[in-house]
């Protein structure tokens, strides 16, 4: 049997317009789906979002089970890189 994800990390274009309400949102809802969710360290910061653990990219590594990036090919790329 699928070992179901327990601990979400969320990964954002934090430059892009709109994205605080759009991160905001989708981790009400892996929240409602009953996953602890992160965001990583710079979204965090620069989204203003404090009602959820900030992580750094290695924290990320070790304590999370799925990723979820939100952005263009560059973000995911980028963050890919560093979680590798």
């Amino acid at each position: 049997m699928a070992k179901r994800f327990r601990h979400a990390a969320i990964v954002g274009k934090h430059q892009a317009l709109g994205m605080r309400e759009l991160l905001d949102d989708l981790a009400h809802f892996l929240v409602r789906e009953g996953l602890d969710v992160s965001l990583e360290a710079a979204t965090a910061n620069n989204t203003g979002l404090t009602g959820y653990g900030a992580l750094s990219t290695a924290e990320m590594g070790a304590q999370c089970d799925v990723a979820v990036v939100v952005g263009g090919d560059g973000t995911m790329l980028g963050i890919a890189r560093e979680l590798a």
